[in-house]
């Protein structure tokens, strides 16, 4: 599937702006199931200064600065992508080596990319030579409630992965068979043990504390026997049945507990709760950030600019029983749509940034000089190319 994304930020501020610095997440991530084609950034005022660069998580990031009054601020991200689901194609990002070229209008064009693997099927793939294989079949599971997954399933689209062991039939067999008190254990320190990137997501955040409310929440579903993508599936659609998406319910510094407690939020909202579940009881979650293709009414054309930012949970799978640390999978997990797969919850959803939670991965903050009041309007249109 071939994606656009707009993203309009435009700040009115009253008074005038004397100066600011912006840091931005508009440009989506290199992740196993998406490619970004191209990438255009336009701001008005012109910044006086801009660069790219990546940040703690390997996101891309543009920071800029403006030091000229101005009263209000335009910032228009444009990408074009090619995603997909799992088994179409291949893109192990480790393998990868990407050139860019930085234009004057802030648009990073790739200029040369070379797969590192060119003989094999994967790199080709990649090239739009042919497809790769399917790297792991799962077999289909029914959880409780008679929600049938599959791998090809339409309920649970799955994507891609970089790992050459997940063709490992025992590894696929512990994934869906292990426990999830058996992850935890996986990050229970021992001497000598390897260190795993994976723990960094399993601490409290800005906007995520781990509290006993929301590990009792997660042992509805997380307890034994439950396998623990099963359990994590469970989790998923309890917080979509039992909560609901009211627009404009909640503010970026909502209390979580409050969220909790009225059962109404937003997507941020309901990512964060999924991952405070998680990490309370002892698994590393981290939230990502992107979008989602939506579809207008029967009949109805599509609105320019009527879409919004997504929001979701990923949770960390260790391989288990294994001595190296650096062969899990993150399981992506939409509880406002009630959708999950391997590193996406589906082809229609395009990740920008992940991070701890919304503060590492806000698509515009920073700080001004000047500009006591100001008004924000967003609009974002993602619009299927193919």
């Amino acid at each position: 599937m071939r994606l656009k994304v707009t993203h309009t930020s435009l700040y009115r501020y009253q008074p005038a702006v004397e100066t600011a610095q912006h840091f931005l997440h508009l440009k989506p991530r290199l992740v196993p199931c998406q490619r970004l084609e191209s990438h255009h950034l336009s701001i008005s005022p012109e910044p006086t200064e801009i660069f790219e660069s990546k940040d703690f998580y390997q996101n891309p990031t543009h920071y800029l600065a403006l030091l000229n009054h101005h009263e209000q601020l335009s910032i228009t991200s444009e990408s074009v992508l090619s995603t997909w689901s799992f088994g179409e194609q291949q893109i192990p990002p480790t393998q990868m080596n990407f050139r860019f070229e930085q234009s004057s209008d802030f648009s990073a064009q790739p200029t040369q990319m070379q797969a590192l693997w060119p003989s094999s099927l994967a790199g080709q793939a990649l090239l739009g030579q042919q497809q790769a294989p399917h790297p792991l079949q799962l077999n289909a599971w029914t959880p409780p409630g008679g929600r049938a997954w599959s791998s090809s399933g339409p309920s649970m689209p799955v994507a891609g992965n970089t790992r050459a062991q997940l063709q490992s039939p025992s590894l696929i067999e512990l994934w869906q068979e292990a426990l999830a008190v058996k992850a935890r254990e996986h990050f229970e320190y021992n001497a000598g043990k390897q260190f795993d990137e994976a723990s960094d997501f399993l601490f409290d955040s800005p906007h995520i504390p781990r509290l006993e409310v929301f590990a009792q929440y997660a042992q509805r579903c997380l307890s034994a026997p439950t396998p623990l993508i099963q359990g994590l599936t469970e989790l998923m659609n309890l917080i979509h049945d039992e909560f609901t998406y009211e627009s404009k319910s909640t503010q970026v510094n909502t209390p979580l507990t409050d969220i909790f407690a009225s059962r109404k939020g937003v997507c941020q909202d309901f990512a964060h709760i999924m991952v405070a579940c998680c990490r309370s009881f002892g698994l590393a979650a981290r939230y990502v950030s992107g979008y989602l293709l939506t579809m207008p009414p029967a009949g109805q054309a599509r609105l320019i600019g009527s879409d919004a930012s997504h929001a979701w949970a990923s949770v960390y799978l260790p391989a288990l029983n294994s001595s190296e640390s650096d062969t899990g999978l993150w399981f992506d997990f939409d509880p406002t749509n009630n959708r999950c797969g391997i590193f996406s919850p589906g082809q229609d959803y395009i990740t920008t940034a992940w991070g701890r939670d919304y503060s590492d991965v806000s698509p515009v903050r920073g700080v001004i000089q000047g500009g006591n009041d100001h008004l924000l309007d967003v609009a974002v249109t993602v619009q299927p190319l193919d």
